[in-house]
Formats: C-alpha cells, sequence, structure tokens
C-alpha cells in the first residue's frame, strides 16, 4: 500500500475505485473496500476528518482519530493507496464558497448540523476533481448524504459510478459507526433500543397489503408512545441537557419516500424511515428502507 498526502499526475492513468472515510475504520467501512476490490479497479481510501461539516467544534475536535490503527488495517486489506491530505491541500489559501445542498440539505440531519450537508458536498466535490475515480463507493447509513451525493453526482454529469453498500450492524444490531466507540456498554444497549425497536423494525417489514397513509399512522403512533416517555426531543438543547444522565432523546423519526427524500403519497413504492438522537450526548443515526409493491 503506498500512503500519499497528494494526488500525482501518474495516478491519472490508472482506473481509481474511491472509499472516502474520516477515519477511525470498522467493518462497515471494511465491507465497503471489500466491494471495492471486487470490481479489479486500483483501491484509494482518503481519511480526511472535514473540518466544513461540523457546526461544533466540539464535535469536530473529539471525533475519534487512530490513523496508525488505520493504516494497518487498510494493508491487511491489500488497498492500493491511502489518501491522506491536510486540510490546506483540500481546500488551499483561495477556497471561498461551499456548495449548497439545497432544501432537502437543510431538512432532517442538516437542520440538527447546519451546514452539514453543504460541507459534505464541498469535500466530495473536491476530493472528485483531485482524484478523478472512475467508481465511489458510500454506505447506506447516512441515507440522507447518499441521497443528496447521488442527486449532485447526476446534477452535474459527473462520470463516476456510484455504489452503495449495505448498513453492516453488530451482533445485537447496532448499525457500526466511529462514533460508537464513544459510547458506553450501557449507551449501546439504549441505542438499540430505538434504531431496532421491534414497534419499529416490525411493523414495517411485515408481510401483507400496506398503504402509505397506514405506515405514516403507525409511524404517527410510534411517536406519540416515545413522546410519552420522554423519548422525543422538542430541542436540541433539552437533548443535551437531558443526556447528562445517559437518557436516549431522539431528534427525528421520519418516513420518507426513497427516491425523492420527500413526504410520502399513495403513489410511493420505496420507502425509507430515518431517525437521529443522542445516547450519552453520542449523536447518532440509522434507517430502515423497504419496498411495497402493488
Amino acid at each position: 500500500m503506498k500512503n500519499v498526502k497528494q494526488i500525482t499526475h501518474d495516478m491519472y492513468e490508472e482506473n481509481l475505485f474511491f472509499v472516502p472515510t474520516m477515519g477511525s475504520l470498522h467493518r462497515g467501512h471494511f465491507s465497503l473496500i471489500e466491494q471495492a476490490k471486487k470490481s479489479g479497479l486500483k483501491t484509494i481510501v482518503s481519511i480526511f476528518v472535514n473540518p466544513k461539516q461540523f457546526n461544533d467544534t466540539n464535535d469536530y475536535q473529539k471525533y475519534p482519530r487512530d490513523i496508525q490503527k488505520d493504516s494497518i488495517n487498510l494493508e491487511k486489506l491489500n488497498v492500493d493507496y491511502l489518501f491522506t491530505p491536510d486540510e490546506n491541500y483540500i481546500y488551499g489559501d483561495s477556497f471561498l464558497d461551499l456548495l449548497s445542498s439545497g432544501h432537502i440539505g437543510e431538512q432532517y440531519e442538516g437542520k440538527s448540523r447546519p451546514g452539514h450537508f453543504d460541507g459534505v458536498l464541498t469535500v466530495v466535490n473536491r476530493l472528485f476533481e483531485l482524484i478523478k475515480p472512475k467508481k465511489v463507493i458510500f454506505g447506506k447509513k447516512d441515507a440522507q448524504q447518499l441521497f443528496l451525493i447521488k442527486d449532485y453526482i447526476g446534477r452535474t454529469n459527473k462520470d463516476i459510478d456510484l455504489l452503495e453498500g449495505e448498513i453492516v450492524r453488530d451482533k445485537l444490531g447496532l448499525a457500526l459507526s466511529s462514533r460508537n466507540l464513544l459510547l458506553s456498554a450501557k449507551g449501546k444497549k439504549t441505542a438499540i433500543f430505538w434504531t431496532r425497536n421491534p414497534k419499529l423494525v416490525n411493523p414495517m417489514k411485515a408481510k401483507g397489503k400496506k398503504t402509505a397513509s397506514g405506515l405514516k399512522k403507525q409511524l404517527d403512533t410510534l411517536k406519540e408512545i416515545f413522546l410519552e416517555t420522554g423519548l422525543v426531543s422538542t430541542s436540541i438543547e433539552r437533548t443535551l441537557q437531558r443526556n447528562k444522565d445517559g437518557l436516549l432523546e431522539i431528534d427525528y423519526l421520519e418516513i420518507l419516500d426513497k427516491d425523492t427524500f420527500s413526504a410520502i403519497s399513495d403513489n410511493t413504492k420505496n420507502f425509507i424511515i430515518i431517525i437521529a438522537g443522542y445516547v450519552e450526548g453520542i449523536r447518532l443515526i440509522d434507517n430502515i428502507d423497504f419496498r411495497i409493491e402493488g
């Protein structure tokens, strides 16, 4: 594996499969890399904790980093290039404007983290400019991010094939995330309560005839239950305050049309339930997607 701080012109002559990461790698990342390796293309994995997608300086500072461990794991996976640029190389002295993620980028995760997706699209665009990959892969766990990047690639007519990686979960069902390292054992169990809650998962996954209005009603009922038990927060401030004792707080819980990332209708076929919240002050996200035929 070759560790590079900058992209050289000779690398452009190779067909590169790009796996962007912020490091602190886990089995979820490894599954993306393994999928990339199957393509037969040269693989390039980036590790860059992008400051422009953090609206909270403390969150940026405490984001887990372990470049030495990551390098060892990537070597074992036979990655061709590890790209570890510094901020100046990515943005330079003349950087001015962030790309806009539009209306959808201001909803849900973007509403709780203002400017987050502008920062994501900006760094992704910059990495595309530098690396010029043939293929790129993003995980499905960050559903809104995945939607916005797919939309951006389509709108800008970039000649890049985007692949989607399945969510990888631990043995208890919690979606793997670099932030999980910051949770206690109790916190992980608490997180599983809502991300894989049977009252949420089972009705949506159950076989049989369903309608968009029926699914929306089921989800609204679940949200009412969470509200009654104090598990849904109406403000980020209250969320953080109550999490001092490790209590779970849900920021949002919505069912959307997966193809448009907007409100469902009777014509919706592909559904996605998105959920985000705080456990022990750590922000976690997850989703469930499914399709209804007929």
